[in-house]
């Protein structure tokens, strides 16, 4: 099988065409889901992608922001319901040790009893601040501190078993201070919260994003082959982003860029 990238979500947090943060990367034995969006709508988004919900062996939450987080309380209450009952498998989430306190804490107030005593046993949780080396099955993962001026966030960088390389860098602009986690990256993910030319619209800066073509000068910075672009907005450029992203960010970054709708699935090239 060749290594995927499923696009459940692509969209910023007060998208409403657009689900929010959501990618699954994964191959044959292994897979990784990096956020979780806003909501239920994750359960959806695996149901449209025809993806088991019970198939998911990883999660990885960068942080705590509630368009990234609040999916995986969905998918506890439906997973951690089939483990109890013998209907799936162990799942694993990887989270910084604030987050997990998070996540157990809201958990223990929403959701069942049965559900929150499978925690830390087949409901496992690594802390990425202090786990900052792993490995999944043949998968090799750093996860790393993208220094956000916002909120604590964690980006990871991934070594598939093809030795293809992928970097999630959060969905902040990218810094020098990352640069050892993304320099020759194959598959480079970046915010690309609006154009260029709508910078006055939506003022990125302000709100520590990143413009289209600001992503595709920094993909060309860390000399990535290819680029992808998401948690993008949804007012001004709904039914052609793909075209109108993808063009501005070309003409900084001479790598392929892709920009993914919900659903879309990049094939890994080996």
């Amino acid at each position: 099988m060749t290594p995927t990238i499923t696009a459940l979500g692509t969209g910023c947090a007060d998208s409403t065409k657009y689900f929010q943060t959501a990618f699954l990367i994964q191959d044959e034995h292994t897979n990784l889901l990096i956020d979780t969006g806003g909501g239920s709508g994750i359960l959806s988004q695996l149901d449209k992608c025809d993806i088991d919900l019970n198939s998911i062996q990883n999660i990885f939450i960068t942080h705590k922001h509630i368009d990234h987080i609040f999916g995986v309380f969905w998918i506890l209450r439906f997973r951690g319901a089939n483990i109890a009952n013998g209907k799936a498998d162990n799942i694993t989430i990887y989270a910084s040790a604030k987050n997990i306190a998070l996540i157990k804490q809201v958990s223990g107030i929403f959701l069942k009893e049965k559900v929150i005593a499978l925690f830390d046993s087949k409901i496992r949780f690594i802390a990425v601040d202090k786990t900052a080396n792993t490995k999944i099955n043949d998968w090799g993962l750093e996860f790393f501190d993208i220094q956000s001026k916002k909120e604590e966030q964690f980006g990871c960088h991934i070594r598939l078993p093809t030795n293809k390389t992928i970097a999630f860098i959060g969905d902040e602009p990218y810094t020098d201070a990352i640069l050892p986690h993304c320099k020759n990256i194959d598959y480079f993910f970046h915010d690309s919260y609006c154009l260029e030319k709508d910078r006055d619209i939506f003022h990125p800066e302000e709100i520590s994003h990143s413009t289209a073509k600001e992503a595709g000068a920094n993909a060309q910075k860390v000399q990535a082959k290819n680029l992808i672009l998401f948690h993008t907005e949804d007012k001004l450029t709904f039914g052609n982003r793909k075209e109108l992203y993808a063009a501005e960010a070309k003409k900084e970054f001479s790598g392929n860029v892709f920009v993914p709708d919900d659903g879309d699935v990049i094939e890994v090239v080996i």
